[in-house]
């Protein structure tokens, strides 16, 4: 996967962004234009030259598989197959599964229950301000006094950008990024924007659009960009906190990967910023995944899965069959996550240069895991599993955790 220069789109959830950023099409969906190549657009947000780069060599393709005795090649493209039986689900992984998986409404579709709901949007990020550190950071940015300091907040593999605009819509003093590989994602976090704004403007006491925001109350900042994310597009010591959620850590198939993720995250946060990983249980998905689940996604869509866990046993590999009562398999694709215990993420996070928050630095009505007098926080999420309007197969969503670590400062 090569690290190429991200498509930057910057959007005022208070009023809608001028056309030369983001220009609106006959369909009211938002639209950009990927820069000409060695067209440098980070702003003043520059990519310090000594950042690590992902293996430019890393292919999309699938390393080698059967399936009923067959060899499996192909390009990644979401091609209208169903692969049948498979004797080595491992090698069916693409190297970078993630870029045809978040491709397209599918996903959404197929994940709706979790992903799609505001409801669960909105109670995940009331978990994350029942923890000390990051309520203070987020209250911070209401202080309105003249010698504060505008909030940074980036959120990381933000997807299709539901917890960014919860956020906006809750703090909107708050300065927002948003950054994720899915150009399709992202497009959609802006038409989503521009919708939140749009509706925000018609409610402000028929302020017009075009008003001076000095004459009303500033709406939140935000600007999305489309990139790799162990190469984060911005200037070193930027952010308050970072957010990684909705179960988008640990995809990579080397763990050196995700140390260099956890190094961008440490480059850019501000020291005594903070960074929260929205994680599947590890240790308990290893004992309890279900090896096969389906589940209907509509009245004329099905799901099928299956499930493996990696020989080395870091691993949980899924395949997901989708099947259309009209036509059959339309996809057949197959994915990784690295099941992280709360050991192995501590020693993770040391490496790249954070400390994970302890019992001290958390709510007493936190939950916290750990041996001795050392805890840290393990905040347990089960949004999926207790608010899932479809209650059904939920795979990796269905226990997951809040890994919380700071940026000390020397």
């Amino acid at each position: 996967m090569s690290a190429s220069t991200p498509t930057i789109l910057p959007f005022s959830l208070d009023r809608l962004t001028n056309q030369q950023q983001v220009d609106m099409d006959s369909s009211d969906k938002l639209k950009f234009s990927k820069q000409a190549p060695g067209h440098q657009h980070h702003s003043h947000h520059q990519i310090p030259s000594a950042l690590p780069s992902p293996d430019d060599s890393e292919s999309d393709e699938i390393e080698g598989g059967t399936s009923n005795g067959t060899t499996i090649s192909t390009n990644n493209t979401n091609e209208t197959i169903c692969h049948g039986r498979v004797k080595n689900p491992e090698a069916m992984v693409s190297k970078s599964w993630w870029k045809t998986v978040f491709s397209d409404q599918l996903y959404l579709q197929t994940d709706g229950d979790v992903v799609e709901d505001p409801a669960i949007t909105l109670e995940e990020v009331r978990l994350l301000e029942g923890i000390t550190a990051i309520r203070d950071i987020l209250q911070a940015s209401t202080d309105s006094s003249a010698s504060a300091r505008t909030i940074k907040v980036l959120d990381l593999c933000c997807g299709q950008g539901r917890h960014i605009l919860q956020l906006a819509e809750l703090y909107p003093a708050l300065e927002l990024y948003g950054h994720d590989q899915s150009e399709f994602l992202i497009q959609l976090a802006c038409s989503r924007a521009a919708a939140a704004a749009a509706s925000a403007a018609s409610i402000k006491d028929d302020v017009p659009l075009n008003t001076s925001p000095t004459t009303k109350k500033k709406g939140a900042q935000i600007q999305f960009t489309v990139g790799d994310c162990r190469s984060i597009p911005f200037s070193d010591s930027t952010f308050d906190l970072v957010l990684v959620m909705g179960n988008s850590f640990g995809y990579f198939s080397n763990d050196k990967d995700d140390e260099i993720l956890l190094t961008q995250i440490h480059r850019v946060l501000h020291p005594g910023g903070v960074v929260v990983l929205d994680i599947t249980d590890g240790a308990y998905q290893r004992e309890n995944y279900s090896p096969r689940g389906w589940e209907w996604v509509d009245d004329e869509m099905l799901v099928c899965r299956e499930r493996w866990l990696s020989e080395d046993k870091k691993r949980l590999v899924c395949r997901e069959v989708v099947v259309k009562t009209a036509q059959g398999v339309i996809r057949d694709q197959f994915y990784q996550e690295r099941l992280y215990d709360s050991g192995e993420m501590g020693e993770v996070l040391r490496a790249a240069g954070l400390k994970r928050v302890d019992q001290d630095e958390v709510g007493e009505e936190q939950k916290c895991q750990g041996q001795g007098d050392h805890q840290v926080l393990d905040l347990e999420i089960k949004t999926g599993k207790e608010m899932s309007q479809r209650g059904e197969d939920l795979g990796m969503m269905d226990q997951r955790k809040f890994v919380v670590a700071v940026k000390p400062v020397l």
